[in-house]
């Protein structure tokens, strides 16, 4: 269990080459407090009367805020319920528990005809442009021999579903697929569905994420939950944003120890106090894996207490598990079809392209330019600074590598 001490994304920052007071007037300013009460008596009583009448404005607009949002939240509450019938009609697609209907097809395609413009070339050069894929968008999708016979074999089956939905997915989504590890793959083949539910039915407590897996080789459970309690008291009552308070994971009944995917097992020699004999000792490590999102981050009970190097600073750790859970409850869970297309990731190229404006002969002279700037670094003499390549800079440093089994 995780508490969270303000709201993900609005951390506070202060500027360090700010001008800093001096300890005397510091304080000075601590002595220096407003005197409501002070300030009241020295205005006059027509000055007054309109200080009251603003703050009765200011009750209006707060009782007017709270109908606000328990009609919101009454909103909220009664499309989830459509919306999950919609969810359970895809998972039974997906599962291949039940045949599209006619309907549904008219109504994609429809869609496709209203959202799809074509261009037509000016030429024949511009003809050959258009069909090389655009450089930088990376679409998962099921291309490798295994996954083709799997959705070749879907397709020819009565009761065939769609393998690797949810996988594939996932990996197309641009904050999930960095924590997914190529051994996560084999057990996220299992995953089934995945579903939001408010916490006790009430939009301003939180929300909860349920994955639903099939019996697999890796665990036990048939789901893995992950819960985000809001702050719901009246230190929130003006806020527009909710404020997180506490997040919740699970724990993994994992069916051996070399089935335990966020840990790597090593082995080491260990020689014998009496030097006769040898032993192996096994040790668990940890290491990058989708799982650790059902581990909920844990604040230092001792701020003093030194963080592991490997490890997130802990408001930067709940930060970006906060933004993963979003990315669940915005954007996977009700457009799951999106990502597993790979429409999402073109949408979000055709943005990058058209706030960058540079076209396609500017994005390769640049491309062309870094590959020249890489090979004069190889080939440079040690000595000079210019040796291997330094890795990119990781976000928040301390990345774990990815597992692998030793």
């Amino acid at each position: 269990i995780m508490r969270g001490r303000f709201p993900p994304g609005k951390v506070s920052h202060v500027d360090p080459n700010a001008h800093s007071d001096s300890d005397e007037e510091i304080e000075d300013e601590e002595e220096e407090e407003f005197n409501l009460i002070e300030h009241m008596n020295d205005m006059s009583l027509g000055q007054r009367r309109k200080v009251y009448a603003l703050k009765g404005l200011l009750v209006k607009h707060r009782e007017l805020r709270r109908q606000f949002k328990e009609e919101m939240y009454a909103l909220e509450l009664k499309y989830l319920a459509e919306d999950k019938l919609e969810w359970e009609d895809r998972r039974k697609i997906v599962l291949g528990e039940r045949e599209v209907t006619a309907e549904e097809i008219a109504a994609a395609t429809a869609e496709q005809k209203e959202s799809t413009v074509e261009e037509i070339p000016s030429s024949d050069d511009e003809k050959e442009d258009t069909k090389k894929p655009r450089k930088g968008v990376k679409v998962v999708t099921p291309e490798d021999e295994k996954a083709k016979s799997a959705v070749q074999a879907a397709g020819e089956s009565e009761n065939g579903g769609i393998p690797e939905f949810w996988l594939t997915a996932m990996k197309n989504n641009e904050v999930v697929e960095g924590m997914i590890s190529e051994r996560d793959e084999a057990a996220l083949r299992f995953l089934q569905h995945v579903d939001t539910d408010y916490i006790d039915n009430d939009p301003r407590k939180g929300f909860t994420l349920t994955f639903h897996f099939a019996k697999n080789e890796f665990f036990t459970n048939t789901t893995l939950s992950k819960k985000y309690f809001m702050l719901n008291d009246e230190t929130t009552a003006d806020d527009d944003d909710q404020t997180l308070d506490k997040i919740e994971g699970c724990e993994i009944d994992w069916t051996a120890p070399e089935k335990k995917l966020t840990v790597i097992i090593k082995q080491k020699k260990q020689r014998h106090k009496s030097g006769k004999g040898v032993r192996i000792v096994q040790r668990e490590e940890k290491c990058q894996s989708f799982f650790n999102f059902f581990t909920a981050p844990v604040e230092p009970e001792d701020e003093e207490e030194e963080e592991d190097e490997e490890e997130l600073p802990y408001e930067e750790a709940l930060e970006m598990d906060y933004e993963a859970g979003l990315a669940f409850r915005q954007s996977l869970v009700p457009r799951a079809v999106h990502y597993y297309s790979g429409k999402a990731i073109e949408e979000i190229a055709a943005g990058l392209n058209l706030m960058g404006g540079d076209s396609d002969e500017e994005g390769e002279e640049e491309e062309d330019e870094e590959e020249e700037s890489e090979e004069e670094e190889t080939q440079a003499p040690r000595g000079r600074g210019r040796g291997a390549a330094q890795p990119p800079a990781k976000r928040g440093g301390g990345k774990q590598p990815e597992c692998k089994q030793q």
